[in-house]
Order: structure tokens, then sequence, then C-alpha cells
């Protein structure tokens, strides 16, 4: 059990330092998540004053999108980082070492922890600057962190499956396209109630429409909202499926 701690904790630290190997390949995942806020903050203000909208703000009501997206963008580097360990025989060298092969999954997880903690921390100052109020305080902040950094850890195990299943940083690298529709297919942009029934209807089966409404009742409203708990859920059980997938996937690859 000490040998699983130690691999895993030093692990651990290799992966971070990553993180910052280059710094530059931060920014868009960064860029990106600001950009479309301060446009549609902007730009879609008056959407505030339609009959139905929630009694807020624009820029309070898209606030969780900025956090989550963040987040959300970054989350695949996981999989491009072990695309390259394997192409450079890194990931050969740790399997035939004596090594627990399940710390080596779990370390990736924890770099992907560390990044989406990181970048959540920076994206959420600068909503502060903003003028965005969270009414759920300094609680519902470590609530929303909790909730993507579950989101962020299972989202990134697709990646890392298609990395070992194809070994290829294209393909890994394609999936980024995968962010938009489940981005916009959700309650990212409008309530529920002003979406077309055909749309409202497919949002509800995204899980990523459960975690923004959670994020976003903390943000607005504070404790109290199931919308909280539906989000929790939705993360934790894309969590337990995929980080499974990950080991299942893991486990043939080193045979």
């Amino acid at each position: 059990m000490n040998t699983f701690f130690s691999d895993w904790y030093y692990l651990s630290i290799r992966n971070i330092k990553l993180i910052w190997r280059p710094i530059m390949a931060l920014i868009p995942s960064l860029f990106m998540p600001i950009f479309f806020f301060a446009v549609n903050s902007l730009s879609l203000s008056a959407f505030a004053k339609v009959p139905g909208f929630p009694n807020v703000s624009y820029k309070d009501f898209i606030a969780p999108v900025a956090i989550f997206t963040a987040i959300f963008f970054s989350a695949g580097n996981a999989g491009i980082e072990l695309v390259q360990d394997i192409t450079g025989g890194y990931l050969k060298k740790l399997i035939i070492m004596p090594i627990n092969k399940l710390a080596i999954v779990l370390a990736k997880l924890v770099e992907v922890a560390f990044q989406s903690i990181m970048q959540g921390l920076i994206m959420l100052v600068l909503l502060l600057l903003w003028g965005v109020h969270f009414h759920s305080g300094i609680l519902g902040v470590f609530t929303i962190f909790g909730i993507l950094v579950l989101f962020a850890m299972g989202w990134s195990c697709i990646s890392m499956i298609i990395a070992l299943r194809a070994q290829n940083a294209r393909l890994v690298q394609s999936m980024f396209l995968l962010v938009f529709p489940l981005l916009s297919i959700t309650t990212s942009a409008a309530p529920r109630a002003l979406l077309p029934h055909t749309f409202a209807v497919a949002t509800d089966y995204n899980p990523v429409t459960y975690i923004i409404e959670a994020i976003r009742a903390l943000v607005l409203n504070g404790f109290g909202d199931p919308a909280i708990t539906k989000g929790f859920i939705a993360a934790g059980t894309m969590f337990v499926v995929l980080v499974t997938l990950t080991v299942i996937s893991f486990r043939k690859t080193l045979k």
C-alpha cells in the first residue's frame, strides 16, 4: 500500500510539472472562455429583459458557463500527453518498472484535477472583477469546484481511452470538436422555458446541462436548489463510468 501511494505521489508530481511545459499552451483554453463571456455578456445583455427570463443580469446567468468552459477546454490535454508518453517510449518504461499500474492512471487524473482548479480559479477571479456575484458564498465556490473537478477527470478519460486505443495525437486532438455540440445543446445561453420544445427535450439528455444548471444554481440562488444534487449525480456518474473504462483500456494495453 505504501508503494502504491509513493508511486501515485511521484507520478502526480511529474505530471503536474508537465502542465507548465510550455506555459503558452495554456493560453487558448483560458482565452476562449474569457472571449466568449465578454462578448456574450455585452452583446446579449438585453436578452435578460425578455419575459420569462430570470430576474438576474445576463452576465451572472452565463458566468457558470465561463467557469465550466475554462475547465472543459483543458480536460482533454491528458490524452494528448498520454500519446506523447506512448510514442516517446516513456509509458513502456513505466510498464516494465515495478510501479503500481493503477497509480499511472490516477496520477493523470491528479494532473487534470490540479489544472482544472488552477484555470477555474483564474476564471473565478476574472468573473469577480467583472462584477459577477456568487450568492452561495465561499462554500458554494468549493461546491462548484467539486462538481467541475469530478466532471473534468471523467471527461479527460475519454481522451485517454482514445489515446490508449488509437495512439494517435491528431485523433485525440479532434476530440476538441465534441466540446461545442455538448456545450451548445444545453441551457448555457437561455433558460429551458425559453427554448424551442424539441431543443429543450434534447438538453434533458445531455449530462452537461445538469452540471451547468448546478453551477448556475450555486451562483444565482445558493444552496437548496435540487439542480445541485442532479449536477453532482451527473458528474459523479461520468467519473465512475469513464474512469472504469479507462482502467479497463489500460489493462488491455498492457497485454
